[in-house]
C-alpha cells in the first residue's frame, strides 16, 4: 500500500484522493484550470512499518491539479497522460522519506532506510460509484529501498447527503526482495551491530488492507476530512523479528484533518 513510502498506509489515502477528485470532476459543471485544496492532517499511526508503538504526527495536506492533467498531492507532481472513458493513466514523481532507526529502540543498530525520490506509474478505471486503482512505485536514485510496489486497490463511493462523500474498500501491496530486505530484513553487519540473528526477507505480497475515508464541506471553502485504515502485514514482513518479536502484523492508522479550497 507511500505519499508512496512516506508511510505505508498513506498511499491508500492516495488512492482514495485519487477516487475522490475524478467522482468530483464528473460532477462539476465546469472545471477551471487551477484548483487548489491546502490543509493540515493529524494522524496516530505506528512507529515503523510493523511496529506496535504509535505516535500522533502532522501532515500538509495539499492537493492543486491545472487542467485535467498536472497535478501535485499526497502522491508526488504527476501527470495523467491517458484519460479515454473510465481510464484515466499516468505518472508520478514522488517523496520517500525511508526509516530512521532512531525512530524505535527496536530499530537500533539497523541503521537508517535513506531518503529517496520514487517515480511511479498508476492507472484508475472508474464505472459509477466503483473505482479499480493499479499503481507501481520504485526508487528512482536507489538511495533508500532500492526496491519496488505494486498497489492494487478497490472503493466504492458513498454519498450520503450532497456535504458528505465517503470511499471505502480493500487493497494489496506487492513488494520486491529490496524493498522487503530493506525495511524487514536483517542482514549479517546489521545482525552483528544489534545482536540479532540475520533475517533474510524475499519479494512478495507484503500487506493486505481495508482504508475508509469521508470528506464533509462545512462551506463552500472549507471542508472536513477523516481517515481510517488497517492493515494485516504478510508473508516474510509478517515473519520477521522487527514485527513477529518487537512489533505487530496488525497495523492501523486513524487521522483527522482540515482544508481550505479555492
Amino acid at each position: 500500500m507511500s505519499t508512496k513510502r512516506l508511510f505505508p498506509l498513506m498511499a491508500g489515502v492516495a488512492l482514495c484522493t485519487l477516487a475522490l477528485g475524478s467522482a468530483q470532476a464528473q460532477q462539476a459543471p465546469k472545471q477551471r484550470d487551477w484548483q487548489v485544496r491546502l490543509g493540515i492532517l493529524g494522524a496516530a499511526m505506528p512507529d515503523y512499518e510493523g511496529s506496535d508503538d504509535y505516535r500522533f504526527r502532522p501532515f500538509p495536506d495539499i492537493e492543486i491539479t491545472y487542467g485535467n492533467t498536472f497535478f501535485l498531492d499526497r502522491r508526488g507532481v504527476g501527470a495523467n497522460l491517458i484519460k479515454s472513458g473510465p481510464l484515466t493513466a499516468g505518472v508520478t514523481l514522488g517523496y520517500d522519506g525511508g526509516r530512521k532507526e532512531r525512530r524505535n529502540r527496536a530499530l537500533r543498530g539497523l541503521g537508517n532506510v535513506g531518503d529517496t525520490a520514487v517515480a511511479g506509474a498508476f492507472a484508475n478505471y472508474q464505472v459509477g460509484r466503483w473505482m479499480l486503482t493499479a499503481d507501481v512505485n520504485t526508487d528512482l536514485l536507489g538511495d533508500g529501498h532500492d526496491g519496488t510496489t505494486a498497489d492494487l486497490g478497490f472503493s466504492y463511493v458513498l454519498r450520503p447527503t450532497k456535504q458528505m462523500m465517503i470511499i471505502i474498500g480493500p487493497s494489496v501491496t506487492w513488494a520486491s526482495d529490496n524493498y522487503m530486505q530493506s525495511y524487514f530484513g536483517i542482514d549479517a553487519a546489521q545482525a552483528t551491530r544489534a545482536g540479532r540473528a540475520v533475517y533474510r526477507a524475499e519479494a512478495g505480497f507484503k500487506d493486505a488492507g481495508l482504508l475508509g475515508l469521508g470528506t464533509y464541506e462545512l462551506t463552500r471553502n472549507w471542508s472536513l476530512t477523516g481517515v481510517a485504515a488497517y492493515t494485516r502485514l504478510l508473508g516474510d514482513a509478517a515473519d520477521s523479528p522487527l514485527v513477529d518479536r518487537d512489533g505487530s502484523a496488525n497495523q492501523f492508522f486513524c487521522g483527522v484533518g482540515v482544508s481550505y479550497s479555492f
